[in-house]
């Protein structure tokens, strides 16, 4: 089915309810920058994106809210303690997580981690019961998980996420490649990073990502968390393309260079940085933040909203782009169905965009070759919207 085609109008404020409005002029609307209407910004909240999960065509809708967040850790107590000088219960974060699948149950348990580095791979199991991992520092940088893994590193000798198993490639692979993997629902997170140490490059090939967090169960909520890399830095989606699983980011920082959110899921960044680094790329490398692959009858990929996108590394202004679609399994443009295969969406509002965006053109053409196009269009209409946006780079 054809993707359908919002209203382009003129944006509206939203009567000074976000942090943003209050000095937020009306953007005008074109094919290149699609904005969306008073009206039609009401069908993209966070509500309505959080509402469902399941099966594609047959959703469940639960009106799930984790706005408030996973609470203050001053009132979790810890059922299981970590800390890499061996001053706590377990060395290893995994160590933790298996004692507490391992102990069974369906109550929620909590892993407390003290500051430090923890050079290892995290897989939460589906099997996992409801679990909060949390930082005992407020500060998410003064505990970090950390790997060395990506794309191309050879499969013989290395290790791969225990989530995923063993690959029978001659590379590991990019999901393969996550420092940490979420597989259970309910999972909560706060006051950590989870970051891949990969220098691009190490390895030759095309592809360079290397995954910092993939989330694949529903329900997930993490606060005041980091989430570091270059390409492909995070992964939201489920291990399947007809599941929608949810994910919910609050007041946290996601860093990168390429496609750095990307997948299937449905996910919101409520009150986050997200920042463009032009370490690798340089100051006029350039390149794109979202890489959605959503099902194109799943109206919800990615929402940004309340937050931050900014830069490090002095890239050049009018440089990078929003995002563009990821077409995943479309090996070619001739390959590419209307109506079955990905179409990506994102909806930004609400939010500061700094001189580093284009201005006219935002989004770019898909992985599978799609030029961008936002109405009339050969292939499926893309669905990537802004609304209410503020910042040099908002096109104000």
């Amino acid at each position: 089915m054809q993707s359908k085609t919002l209203s382009l109008k003129i944006a509206a404020l939203l009567g000074g309810c976000t942090m943003f409005a209050a000095t937020a002029l009306a953007v005008t609307s074109t094919a290149t920058r699609p904005q969306l209407s008073r009206a039609d910004a009401r069908t993209y909240t966070i509500a309505k994106y959080l509402a469902s999960f399941g099966t594609i065509g047959s959703l469940t809708t639960d009106n799930w809210d984790p706005t408030g967040g996973v609470g203050a850790v001053s009132g979790f107590r810890a059922n299981y303690a970590v800390a890499a000088d061996g001053t706590a219960q377990y060395k290893t974060v995994q160590a933790a997580i298996d004692a507490a699948v391992n102990a069974g149950g369906v109550a929620r348990k909590y892993i407390s981690v003290k500051a430090g580095t923890y050079n290892e791979l995290v897989c939460v199991p589906e099997s996992a019961p409801p679990i909060t991992l949390y930082g005992l520092d407020a500060n998410a940088g003064n505990t970090k998980i950390v790997y060395n893994n990506a794309n191309p590193t050879p499969t013989s000798g290395a290790r791969t996420n225990p989530c995923m198993g063993t690959s029978s490639n001659a590379t590991i692979g990019t999901l393969r490649s996550a420092t940490a993997m979420v597989r259970a629902s309910d999972f909560h997170a706060r006051n950590l990073t989870f970051k891949n140490s990969y220098v691009e490059g190490t390895y030759a090939d095309n592809n360079q990502s290397a995954v910092a967090l993939a989330v694949r169960g529903d329900k997930a909520i993490l606060e005041n968390v980091s989430v570091i890399g270059n390409q492909d830095t995070l992964f939201v989606g489920a291990t399947n393309t007809t599941t929608v699983i949810r994910a919910y980011f609050k007041n946290s920082f996601i860093q990168g260079d390429t496609d750095f959110i990307f997948g299937a899921g449905t996910a919101v960044f409520d009150g986050c940085t997200i920042q463009y680094t032009a370490a690798r790329l340089g100051a006029k490398g350039g390149s794109q933040i979202f890489a959605p692959s959503t099902a194109p009858d799943n109206p919800y990929g990615f929402l940004a909203i309340h937050s931050t996108f900014n830069t490090t590394g002095n890239p050049q202004n009018n440089l990078l782009r929003l995002g563009r679609a990821w077409d995943q399994s479309v090996s070619s443009l001739s390959a590419y169905i209307n109506g079955s295969s990905p179409n990506g969406q994102v909806v930004i509002r609400d939010s500061s965009l700094d001189a580093s965006i284009r201005v006219t053109d935002p989004w770019g053409p898909s992985t599978a070759g799609r030029p961008y196009c936002s109405a009339n269009c050969a292939y499926s209409a893309n669905r990537f919207f802004e609304y209410n946006n503020t910042g040099a780079g908002s096109g104000n």
